[in-house]
């Protein structure tokens, strides 16, 4: 990657994208989202307002052309390319060489092709992956409100039902984790998605409820024995068990902040 550090100016008002929920104040900022956010180019970014922004707060009036031109290409009809409204911000940053700009609008175009639905779920495990569970639920909460059971397969509404429950137990929303995790379980009889279901009930279950669910499930004991030692050797990763250590080590008020700093961030819309 190579650009002119000299170049841009930066913006007095910033340019918000509601995706992640942060302003951005430059041209290079803005290729940064771009190349590192592919699958969450959409109408956030492609619009008027970031053509005005570009305008009037970095003072790109070539470039703000070249992107209101194809603005309205695209709401004609007449073209649906979005690399055709990215590439130019990449070109007046000289963010990219001649490669990268070629390798990222390959992965551009391949996820052009992709059914809108598609597009929605990579979004939404891009939110999940970052923490920003809120946004993700809603994300795959419009999925499945508009499904269309012709169009995508039982393994892809399996795998949103799931990344949905992974979405909601990030909210600490358990029963509607576990909720989620039966959904797709009940689509595609997956053993991993059958374990976070089983992981998921204690944590709002009694243990008598608990063991009134195991049983009506009818899962032996043994299958309930392993997934209770697989989870136990989750918990013992070194990651995790370093992880702890850090959070022991350091002022508990210092550490309530930091969750609640994250815990605000993932229930923002």
């Amino acid at each position: 990657m190579s650009y002119d550090l000299c170049l841009p100016r930066q913006a007095n008002q910033p340019y918000y994208i509601e995706n992640i929920r942060t302003g951005i104040y430059s041209l290079e900022e803005l290729c940064f989202y771009l190349y590192n956010n592919l699958c969450l180019i959409d109408e956030t970014i492609i619009n008027e307002k970031l053509c005005d922004w570009i305008r009037d707060e970095l003072c790109l009036k070539r470039l703000y052309r070249q992107l209101y031109e194809q603005l309205e290409k695209m709401e004609s009809g007449s073209s649906r390319d979005a690399s055709a409204f990215v590439l130019p911000i990449f070109r007046e940053a000289g963010y990219l060489s001649s490669q990268e700009m070629r390798d990222f609008q390959d992965r551009l175009s391949k996820l052009e092709v992709q059914s809108d639905e598609m597009k929605q779920k990579l979004r939404g495990d891009y939110l999940v992956k970052e923490k920003m569970y809120a946004r993700a639920v809603w994300m795959y909460r419009r999925i499945l409100k508009n499904r269309n059971p012709g169009k995508l397969g039982s393994q892809f509404y399996a795998s949103v039902w799931n990344n949905l429950g992974a979405a909601c137990a990030g909210l600490f929303q358990f029963e509607e984790a576990a909720d989620c995790f039966w959904e797709s379980y009940s689509l595609v009889r997956a053993k991993e998605t059958f374990r976070k279901y089983v992981s998921a009930l204690p944590m709002f279950l009694s243990e008598e409820e608990y063991q009134a669910r195991l049983k009506e499930l009818r899962a032996d004991d043994y299958l309930v024995r392993s997934i209770q030692e697989h989870n136990a050797r989750l918990c013992q990763k070194p990651e995790f068990l370093a992880y702890k250590e850090r959070m022991k080590s350091r002022p508990a008020g210092e550490v309530a902040e930091e969750l609640k700093e994250q815990y605000s961030k993932s229930t923002r819309i």
